[in-house]
């Protein structure tokens, strides 16, 4: 993920996994005190090489990396062959400015998408999220929080973010029968009944935990926090003859661990806010407004989103707003190059191996990795030791 958020240390999640970015905006201001950035420049002007490192090996591969004017954008023209392997490293343009764009691009098949836009001091940037891309379903830092989250059917979507509100609701259970492409959703709520028409199952919420985790000792289910990191419940099936007992994890949604082959297929999605004042969940369906869930004062409560309405983070200096919601399409992050200075030289080159050719983006100082067979091989376009 690219997206960089200049103050608070946020961070995007993507799922379980979440990639830090950015450093407070006072310390970015200090570094540019130097007169006309001209110091800062003094860092990236060449020569240049770049460093190639396969796996466990110590041994690197140099490679110069020369242009006639480092301040404009050329063409290049160099295959780099990384001995010992058959991995071909081709270098293809560099831009003296390199710059991240992100859009919204309306594609068939393609998910829901919210432009969010955060606001705070010396402080103004786009987010955009998605519930069907596991690198954009929420943001998070210590002030608080957004999380985007998809029911369904439309038509139920009012119905379910009010049951959510129940002080024991913990999420949603998403139910398919054999015979339905659409799922059935219900409020998660322990020790209540629930009854699928025409059918002959009963479900039950037996067990909540926020924090699913096994006792080493007792090899028992436990929960190591009452924060939502790793959101379960255990669901008790009736199917008139028999039982069953079937754990579901949130972040898990096709669940490796599933114990029983029943004849309905079930997932938990959970909605559990942790009473934490300055977290939302942004609740979305195809064809519907959004609604948003949020704690306040121990207490969670829903409304729908209003789009470009100030909701506020813990801080109140800081807060975010819905600018626009997105049916059928995807985010796509591509590069450009942003003007004729070096400021942010990067190379963009082609790795061809096994019969397949994968754009990297090499830019200045950053690694870059790339899994083979050899195992993960690093590039990383620098300056010559012999130039500090």
């Amino acid at each position: 993920m690219r997206t960089k958020i200049k103050s608070k240390l946020y961070s995007i999640s993507a799922g379980i996994t979440i990639a830090a970015i950015a450093a407070m905006l006072s310390l970015t201001n200090q570094a540019w005190a130097a007169p006309a950035g001209a110091a800062h420049r003094s860092f990236l002007t060449g020569p240049w090489e770049l460093v190639v490192k396969m796996g466990m090996d110590e041994t690197e591969l140099l490679f110069p990396v020369t242009v006639p004017d480092e301040n404009k954008p050329q063409k290049l023209d160099s295959i780099l062959p990384v001995m010992g392997t058959p991995i071909k490293i081709r270098l293809e343009r560099y831009v003296p400015d390199l710059k991240w764009e992100t859009t919204v691009v309306k594609q068939p098949g393609g998910g829901i998408v919210a432009k969010l836009t955060v606001k705070g001091k010396d402080l103004e940037q786009d987010i955009w999220l998605s519930p069907s891309d596991p690198d954009r379903q929420s943001i998070s830092s210590s002030i608080g929080g957004v999380a985007i989250k998809k029911i369904h059917n439309a038509d139920s979507i009012k119905k379910l973010v009010r049951e959510l509100t129940h002080p024991r609701a913990v999420g949603i259970i998403s139910v398919w029968l054999e015979d339905t492409n659409s799922p059935l959703e219900y409020a998660a709520n322990p020790a209540e009944t629930i009854t699928i028409p025409k059918s002959k199952y009963k479900l039950s919420v037996l067990e909540y935990v926020p924090h699913y985790s096994i006792d080493t000792e007792t090899k028992e289910v436990v929960s190591r926090s009452d924060k939502p990191v790793n959101p379960a419940i255990k669901v008790g099936v009736d199917d008139g003859e028999n039982n069953y007992e079937q754990w579901l994890w949130s972040k898990f949604p096709s669940s490796p661990h599933k114990e029983k082959e029943l004849a309905l297929r079930m997932e938990f999605t959970s909605f559990d806010l942790g009473g934490t004042e300055g977290k939302y969940i942004l609740v979305v369906a195809d064809g519907s407004e959004p609604w948003l869930l949020f704690s306040n004062k121990g207490k969670t409560q829903t409304e729908k989103a209003t789009l470009g309405r100030a909701y506020p983070f813990t801080d109140k200096e800081y807060s975010f707003s819905i600018e626009k919601i997105f049916d059928s399409a995807v985010v796509k992050t591509d590069w450009k190059n942003n003007s004729e200075n070096l400021l942010n030289p990067a190379v963009i080159a082609t790795i061809e191996y096994d019969g397949t050719a994968q754009q990297a983006v090499l830019e200045f100082n950053k690694p870059y990795h790339y899994k083979t067979k050899f195992g993960t091989m690093v590039l990383l376009y620098k300056r010559q030791k012999s130039s500090y």
